[in-house]
This record gives C-alpha cells, structure tokens and sequence, in this order.
C-alpha cells in the first residue's frame, strides 16, 4: 500500500428484538446478561450474551453460566439463577428454537 491505510471496519452486533422484549420485562431482580440461542449443558448454559451487567462481555459473545436453577417462566422466557444465588440470567430463546 502506498502510503494508503486500510480500516478494518467491522459492524456493530444487532441486538436480537426479543432480547429487546425480555429486557422491558420487570423480573423483580438485576438481570446480569440476557441470553440466546442458549444449550443446556447440564446444569449450565452455553449461549449468547446481551446486555452484561458486568460490562466484561460484548453483545453477541459467547459464554457459559455457573450452574443455574430455573426460577420461573414469564411471557416465554425463563429466569434462571446461580446456584451461587449472586447471578440471574433471562434465557431468550434456546438452541434449536423456530
């Protein structure tokens, strides 16, 4: 390149509409990440994150809870828990799901 830089540009994750529906949702609790496209493993989730509370995780990554305990079903999506009782994670949809 001659004196030319190239940029890398890489576009912003879009954050999936029903993350956006389930995070309006009042879950009595801090919600610590929203997840998609979740697999249970165990007593664990394998997922997407959206909104870390954290701030440690960018949308769209990939992560794996601590053992959960599901908690309650609302409007279709499930509130899970540590074991810990320090974590809550909304599971937006699930592996495999239409």
């Amino acid at each position: 390149m001659t004196g030319k830089h190239r940029l890398s540009v890489v576009a912003p994750t879009t954050v999936p509409m029903q993350v956006l529906v389930a995070s309006r949702i009042d879950w009595g609790v801090i919600i610590d990440a929203f997840l998609t496209n979740a697999a249970r493993v165990g007593d664990r989730y394998a997922a997407e994150s959206y909104f870390d509370r954290s701030g440690a995780i960018s949308d769209g990554m990939t992560v794996v809870t601590p053992p959960v305990v599901l908690l309650l079903n609302r409007e279709g999506f499930l509130l899970v828990r540590s074991a810990c009782r320090n974590d809550h994670y909304v599971i937006v949809s699930e592996h495999g799901e239409g």
